[in-house]
C-alpha cells in the first residue's frame, strides 16, 4: 500500500523499485494506490500497479505497509497480520505521545509480524523500538544507474528546501569570503530526474543539508554522481557519509560548512588528486552498497521467510482491506461541494443552538 501523492516521493520510488526487484524473483507483487485507475505517467517504472479504495486479498497474500504516519492507520489492516516498511525513524512514533505505551512488538501495529528497514540506522533504530526476536530485513535502496559521473566543473550543487537556513548562512558565508570566483552555485529544484542526474554529473561539490533522515538518498546519489560530498547526515546518512571520503559537518555548524567546502574549491583548484581520489572513494562505497544486484539478494532472503509455509505473516485468510484513500478527504467537484454544504449547515445548525442557549 502506498499513499497517492501527486508527484511520486524518493519513498514511493523505492516500493516501486522494490516491486520490480520481486516481480523479477518470480514474486506477484503490486504497489496499491487508492484513487482508481491512478498512475505517475512520468514515472515510467514496471511495476503492476492496482488501484481502488478496497482490495480483495486471497489466504496466503501478504500485505506490506509504509511506517508513515506512525500507529494511525493500523486499523487498516483490520486485525490481519502486515509487514511494516521503515524508511524513516521519526515516523515510527508519529500518532504516539509522552505518557502512553504503544503495544505491539513493532510499535502501535499489534499485528505486525515483520518488518523491512532501509538502512543501518533505521535496522538499529527498530532493533531497539521492537520487541526481542521481532523479525528485521535489512534492505538497501536503489541508487538508479543515470547517476553517472561526468566532466567536473566548478559547480557546486544544493537542494535548497531542506535546511535551507543552514545552508543559505554557509553559501553566504562563502560569498562572503571572496573567494567564489568563476564558481557557479547550482540550485537542484523542480528539475526531472534526468535533469538532477545530469547537474549532479557536472557538479564537483556538493552541499548536503540531511535533516531527520532514513538514508539521506540525495547525498547518496551525489557520490555515485561523483560529487565531493559536503554536510549533515541527519543520521541516516552516517553510515555512507565517512571522513575519509567526505567532509561530515557538525550539526547546523554553518562555520563548518563554509570552511569545508573552501577546502574542496582549493583542491579542485590547486590539488585536483585530493578531491578526485575521494571523490571516488565515496563513489565505488555508494554504488557498492546500493546496486540493484544487492537490492534484489536482500529482498530474495527476505520474502523467503516472509512467504514461507506456515509464516504469520501470511493472510490467514481472505479479506477485503481499505486503502488510506478510503478515509481522505473528497477531492472530485461534486463530493467537495457535498462536504461545503454539510459544513455550512452545521456550522448554521451550531449558531441556532448558540441563540436558543
Amino acid at each position: 500500500m502506498v499513499p497517492d501523492l501527486p508527484t511520486p516521493s524518493g519513498g514511493i520510488k523505492v516500493i516501486y523499485r522494490y516491486v520490480e526487484h520481486l516481480c523479477a524473483l518470480g514474486y506477484d507483487a503490486r504497489v496499491w494506490h487508492g484513487a482508481s485507475g491512478f498512475a505517475y505517467e512520468s514515472w515510467g517504472s514496471t511495476a503492476p500497479v492496482d488501484t481502488g479504495v478496497e482490495l480483495d486479498f486471497a489466504a496466503g497474500d501478504v500485505l506490506v505497509m509504509p511506517e508513515t504516519g506512525g500507529s494511525k492507520w493500523s486499523f487498516l489492516s483490520e486485525g490481519q497480520p502486515v509487514v511494516m516498511l521503515c524508511q524513516g525513524m521519526d515516523f515510527v512514533f508519529a500518532n504516539s505521545d509522552f505518557l502512553t505505551d504503544e503495544p505491539g512488538d513493532y510499535p502501535g501495529w499489534p499485528h505486525a509480524t515483520a518488518a523491512i528497514t532501509v538502512s543501518d540506522a533505521i535496522h538499529t533504530f527498530l532493533d531497539r523500538a521492537c520487541h526481542d526476536g521481532f523479525p528485521l530485513h535489512n534492505v538497501p535502496v536503489q541508487i538508479e544507474d543515470w547517476f553517472q559521473p561526468g566532466a567536473k566543473e566548478k559547480r557546486i550543487a544544493l537542494m535548497p528546501r531542506r535546511r535551507r537556513e543552514d545552508l543559505l548562512g554557509a553559501v553566504q558565508l562563502v560569498r562572503r569570503s571572496g573567494r567564489l570566483g568563476d564558481w557557479e552555485i547550482v540550485l537542484i529544484d523542480g528539475m526531472t530526474q534526468q535533469q538532477v542526474a545530469d547537474e549532479l554529473g557536472r557538479a564537483a561539490i556538493f552541499l548536503f543539508g540531511a535533516e531527520r533522515e532514513g538514508v539521506g538518498l540525495p547525498g547518496a546519489e551525489a557520490m555515485a554522481s561523483g560529487c565531493y560530498v559536503v554536510g549533515f547526515t541527519g543520521d541516516g546518512a552516517k553510515e555512507y557519509m565517512l571522513a575519509e571520503h567526505a567532509s561530515v559537518i557538525a550539526d547546523s555548524d554553518v562555520v563548518g560548512m563554509c570552511d569545508r567546502t573552501l577546502e574542496a574549491m582549493d583542491w579542485f583548484e590547486h590539488d585536483r588528486a585530493v578531491i578526485d581520489d575521494r571523490a571516488r572513494r565515496g563513489h565505488d562505497w555508494v554504488r557498492s552498497r546500493h546496486s540493484g544486484e544487492l537490492v534484489r539478494e536482500r529482498l530474495s532472503t527476505a520474502f523467503a521467510a516472509i512467504t514461507a509455509p506456515g509464516s504469520p505473516s501470511l493472510l490467514p485468510e481472505a479479506v477485503t482491506l481499505e486503502h488510506y484513500q478510503a478515509h481522505a478527504p473528497a477531492t472530485d467537484p461534486y463530493n467537495r461541494a457535498r462536504v461545503v454544504v454539510r459544513g455550512a449547515g452545521r456550522r448554521v445548525l451550531d449558531r441556532i443552538e448558540g441563540l436558543r442557549g
